[in-house]
């Protein structure tokens, strides 16, 4: 059976919550609880609670120093690392074209009020967000699909700042209503990967959501 209708009605709902501004804590839940029931939800193992409050401590990475650095090390990952660090140690660091979800993470873990940023929850907020301008919209759609149309495996291209930047803005709008950020990202990401996973390619994608391509 296609998910199809139960995303389309889902995003139609969402949709219309936040054209009135009535997305608050329960229409965000009530959504959440949707898309558990089709098995798309926060996966709680893979992503388990981060401390709140917790204080970072800057590694110098001359080397590996813990099992999780060697870890990254093995896994040739040691590059990428140190440029999170970097992100995580600067207040006044910006992103590459090929690092912004790490950034926006790493921006995160200094201030928990910025929000965890990637390819689905991008994808998501562009679903719903009625308050998207054309501009935006264009910008969701070079960052997350091909020239074809078809879905790029993560978030690539000259705009991926701006896709940040943009995504950042409209989710401070969007807790005026009285969901938490904890919340939205918890519909976020699993809505987003239910949407890539059930449309082919943008057109069905704008088709289901009844967005700006």
């Amino acid at each position: 059976m296609s998910l199809k209708p139960v995303l389309g009605a889902i995003v139609a709902l969402l949709r219309n919550h936040i054209q009135v501004g009535t997305l608050d804590a329960h229409a965000v839940q009530t959504a959440t609880t949707e898309l558990a029931k089709h098995h798309y939800k926060y996966d709680a193992d893979l992503f388990p609670p981060l401390p709140s409050n917790n204080h970072w401590p800057a590694p110098t990475l001359a080397a590996p120093q813990s099992l999780a650095e060697a870890l990254l090390w093995k896994m040739g990952k040691w590059q990428i690392y140190k440029s999170f660090v970097a992100h995580y140690s600067s207040t006044s660091s910006t992103p590459k074209n090929t690092d912004t979800v790490f950034y926006a993470f790493a921006k995160h873990l200094q201030n928990p009020a910025r929000p965890i940023y990637d390819q689905h929850a991008l994808r998501a907020l562009w679903a719903i967000d009625t308050k998207l301008t054309p501009q935006q919209a264009k910008i969701c759609r070079n960052l997350l699909a091909k020239k074809d149309g078809t879905w790029k495996s993560i978030i690539t291209g000259s705009n991926t700042s701006a896709g940040y930047d943009l995504y950042a803005e409209r989710i401070v709008d969007l807790e005026k209503g009285g969901a938490s950020l904890s919340a939205l990202d918890k519909l976020l990401m699993p809505l987003g990967q239910a949407l890539k996973g059930n449309t082919v390619n943008v057109s069905e994608f704008v088709k289901l959501a009844g967005c700006g391509e």
